[in-house]
């Protein structure tokens, strides 16, 4: 789907137009990935758990609570009961790899693709399975952090900083969380405070006048804990169209809170708080002193964007019955500015959302049959506004709002067998209601080395408020006769283990169809665009493989490996989807584990681009963007409690390459840099934790 926003009109007019593998392997395999729960893959709640453990380091990472698989427990389900192909990535990796921005940490995750315009800073665009970048859902801490605009979620202005753990959730999960979710989740959970107070500080600097600080007070016992953390990133950047020779800097600015207590031994209370304010330079696209006719492509211009974020919820959980029913109450809010300056005329879009809801889960066993269950259901109220402002937009406020109801049953059968049925009801004020439902199996056979899984479901993409409301006299007409994409997909994968449990292998095949796709790019007999469904059924299948070898014990490997097939309704390949992505990632650890070093390799197939057009023309073009190769290696050194040493290169073999035709990605760089601890128990002055 082609989605509008001010934005994208502010982009096209000026200018026109892993697996990053976790060191972890697979987060399905319970015998290499103990403890590992997975939260965003079921609708039932957990319990009210102890909010840390008390005697941890603080800073440490959280230690997920004893999980049974029918149940849950701490922070989601035990991982290999779950149908879905998930791919876990904890925060101990992500600080292993170095990455400073979310997008990155998930470049060629199992069926996942990133774009990224330019920049660091530029607009980074996350797909899955070949579907839209706005049919990605992105929670952070159980909220929505889509905006309301576009549907979408830039991942350049998410930093990598005080993040516990990444989930990628494969497939259709409308029938859990409504609208969005037609190509998968992204469900990524901040670090909780643990133990005694401890302040932990990092700086590092590097290429391109790079600067990046950040600082992260925490602490917590069984009954508080707060973690407060703060990063700041700046670069000159690097000049990201063809000819020319502006630098396109950026700086991002994000504060996080997360915070609980139990006022009572079955009551918990979260809290979590995040703003984000980035400010990217960009250049222009399509330069019309070009030759007529010509190809168009970036070209320097004195623009940027300025994005601002802010995110609240809050969650009470409260057990009863002996822990067999959990009551959960959750609010959250999301409020989304997005504004363009360009020399010519300056957009802004400003979102906002807000949901209430009430979620309950019952647990019981029955023994007769060898099964445990869970009985799940949900009532949630949300609704969403709209302002587009700027020089051409009029500025009224837009609003829609939904009432949805949801159930789900999980089931666990002889300790082998795990099943999951779900349904979930949307009832909107602005188009036609809708239903949508997933199925999801787990066998875990007891002494098999198999582990065969599978999922299928429906999922729905609503119009973006700018489709709907949206109006740029002149160029862009409002539809809001627009109704929801709508999508059904399948997959069905197994899993082997091997080598006495030192290597695990999966390999999952997945299929989906859309229809009623959305176009942003109709032309109307007035002269300007609009949105409209498209006849016709677009096709993604392909298939995923991603695998995890112990080499030695401190030297492990992790392979992955995607095939995509995404076509048009016409039979076209859909644009921006790499049919063949690839990684590998070696680790090695030494000293005693007070060293790290790892070795990354993405590959990402050549692509078909339709934003170019002829100078003096729209007429769209498509083009073909290479494929390329990228090496980053990065290490670390603890010198002392405390007191760590860490570097990295990108880029290690300064390849020339675009993810978005038309601008530049980004040439060899490195960094370097150090982080101190002061407090808890591996603070400066403390002992090394065993």
């Amino acid at each position: 789907m082609r989605s509008w926003s001010v934005r994208s009109f502010a982009v096209l007019s000026a200018s026109a137009g892993v697996t990053a593998l976790p060191a972890v392997a697979p987060a399905q395999q319970p015998s290499v990935l103990p403890g590992i729960t997975v939260r965003g893959a079921t609708l039932a709640a957990p319990r009210a758990v102890a909010a840390s453990t008390p005697g941890a380091a603080a800073g440490a990472e959280a230690t997920p609570a004893e999980t049974t698989a029918e149940t849950g427990g701490g922070d989601g389900v035990a991982a290999y009961t779950v149908g879905n192909a998930v791919t876990v990535i904890t925060g101990e990796e992500l600080r292993r790899q170095q990455v400073r921005q979310v997008g990155d940490a998930l470049r060629s995750l199992p069926g996942v693709s990133v774009s990224r315009s330019g920049s660091f800073g530029s607009l980074t665009d996350v797909r899955i399975r070949g579907a839209e970048t706005n049919h990605t859902l992105v929670l952070i801490d159980g909220i929505e952090a889509n905006a309301t605009t576009n549907g979408g979620f830039d991942f350049s202005d998410l930093s990598a900083d005080n993040i516990e753990r990444i989930e990628v959730i494969r497939g259709p999960m409308s029938g859990i969380y409504g609208s969005n979710a037609v190509g998968g989740v992204i469900n990524i959970i901040t670090r909780r405070g643990q133990g005694p107070l401890a302040l932990t500080l990092q700086t590092e600097a590097g290429s391109l006048a790079t600067k990046d600080m950040s600082a992260r007070l925490a602490g917590g016992n069984d009954r508080a804990n707060l973690s407060v953390a703060y990063h700041w990133r700046e670069t000159n950047g690097f000049n990201i169209a063809p000819q020319g020779s502006e630098d396109d800097g950026m700086r991002l600015g994000s504060f996080s809170l997360r915070g609980g207590f139990k006022p009572f031994e079955n009551v918990n209370v979260d809290v979590s708080l995040r703003h984000i304010d980035k400010r990217a330079e960009r250049d222009g696209f399509g330069d019309p002193s070009a030759p007529f006719g010509s190809i168009a492509a970036s070209f320097d211009e004195a623009s940027f964007l300025r994005d601002k974020i802010f995110l609240a919820g809050t969650t009470v959980r409260w057990d009863t019955l002996d822990g067999k029913l959990t009551h959960e109450f959750r609010a959250t809010h999301n409020d989304t500015s997005l504004a363009d300056k360009s020399p010519f005329f300056r957009t802004l879009s400003l979102s906002a959302a807000d949901t209430f809801a009430y979620l309950a889960t019952y647990r019981l066993d029955t023994p007769a049959i060898w099964g445990k269950h869970s009985l799940t259901a949900l009532i949630e109220s949300g609704d969403e506004q709209f302002t587009p402002k700027g020089d051409l937009t009029d500025g009224i406020e837009r609003g829609r709002e939904r009432m949805s109801y949801a159930a789900e049953w999980r089931g666990e059968l002889a300790n082998a067998l795990f099943l999951t049925a779900g349904v979930r009801r949307d009832d909107n004020n602005t188009f036609d209601d809708f239903t949508t439902w997933r199925l999801a199996a787990s066998l875990k056979v007891p002494g098999s080395l198999w582990r065969p899984h599978a999922s299928v479901g429906t999922a729905v993409k609503v119009p973006t408020m700018f489709e709907q409301f949206g109006s740029i006299p002149l160029f862009f007409t409002p539809n809001p006769g627009l109704q929801p994409e709508e999508s059904l997909g399948w997959d069905a994968g197994i899993e082997y283990t091997f080598a006495g449990g030192k290597a695990v292998l999966d390999v999952t095949y997945f299929n989906s169809r859309l229809e009623n796709k959305i176009d942003g790019f109709f032309f109307l007999p007035n002269g300007t665009f609009t949105a409209v469904n498209v006849p016709g059924t677009s096709t993604r299948e392909g298939l995923e493989v991603a695998g995890r070898f112990k080499l030695l014990s401190n030297v492990g490997l992790g392979l992955s490996y995607t095939y995509l097939d995404a076509r048009e309704p016409n039979g076209s390949r859909e644009q921006r989807r790499p049919p063949h992505m690839a990684r590998a990632d070696l680790d090695y650890s030494f000293a005693g584990g007070r060293g790290t070093a790892r070795l990354s390799t993405v590959y990402n197939g050549e692509i078909i681009d339709k934003a170019p057009y002829e100078i003096g023309t729209f007429i769209n073009r498509p083009q073909t963007v290479g494929d390329y190769w990228v090496v980053n290696a990065a290490t670390s050194y603890k010198l002392q409690p405390g007191v760590e040493l860490f570097a990295r290169v990108e880029n290690l073999l300064d390849a020339r390459y675009q993810e978005v035709y038309g601008y530049e990605a980004s040439p060899i760089t490195a960094f370097a840099g150090l982080k101190l601890t002061f407090g808890g128990r591996d603070g400066i002055g403390g002992t090394w934790a065993k």
